[in-house]
């Protein structure tokens, strides 16, 4: 979900300083009708470590979201991938049962699924960290509990405007997406089922998504 900067907040953003760290926090309207906003902090801590608060408070009036995180997007030398969780191919939260719990690695440009049409691929679940790495090993780490993670070379707008592989654009970053869940697939028969109602989000109450990242030298 796109979001831009709250100017109606007092002061955006605002740092709180502890005692051990300091914690910034971004306040964002999004463009939904009716409006909604969320806010992100990020807690810095000394070791480098800087642990994510993504906050969402329910708007009645909006339907089902279909993903609740945040994406990041690295220069495509980051290319690596290696994580610990469900694999290794690609899980949602309704299609788990083919996955094992493990840890696994791979190139980012394994994780898009060949796919006649472009389109929402490459996710894992019940991931507890992931590592995104160049060749000479540096990079990110991204810790939580049992995130729905993904690295891809595309964003998702990307993906969903392209009708066929070749009309996808040239590599040119690695765009990652940690998320609290994705919404399930659906589609038990061939003609569109909907997703079952355990599998989406509950947008009736406040949402948090909490996890933490840190560069790898």
């Amino acid at each position: 979900m796109y979001c831009w900067m709250d100017t109606e907040a007092k002061e955006n953003p605002t740092l709180l300083e502890k005692e051990h760290s300091a914690v910034i926090t971004f306040y964002y309207a999004m463009p939904t009708t009716p409006a909604s906003k969320c806010s992100i902090s990020y807690e810095v801590f000394g070791d480098g470590t800087i642990a994510t608060t993504l906050s969402y408070q329910p708007i009645k009036e909006l339907a089902d979201m279909p993903e609740f995180g945040v994406m990041f997007k690295f220069n495509a030398d980051y290319e690596n991938v290696e994580w610990y969780g469900n694999g290794p191919s690609e899980t949602y939260c309704d299609r788990q049962h083919g996955a094992k719990l493990g840890i696994y690695k791979n190139k980012v440009v394994d994780n898009v699924a060949k796919y006649l049409v472009p389109q929402e691929c490459g996710n894992k679940t019940k991931v507890r960290w992931a590592k995104i790495t160049d060749n000479t090993g540096k990079g990110i780490m991204f810790t939580g509990d049992e995130l729905s993670f993904s690295a891809l070379p595309y964003t998702p707008h990307e993906m969903e405007n392209a009708m066929h592989p070749y009309e996808l654009p040239q590599i040119h970053y690695t765009v990652v997406r940690v998320a609290k869940q994705q919404m399930g697939i659906g589609g038990d028969n061939s003609w569109g089922a909907r997703t079952h109602e355990e599998y989406l989000l509950d947008v009736t109450k406040p949402m948090e998504l909490k996890f933490c990242f840190k560069g790898i030298v």
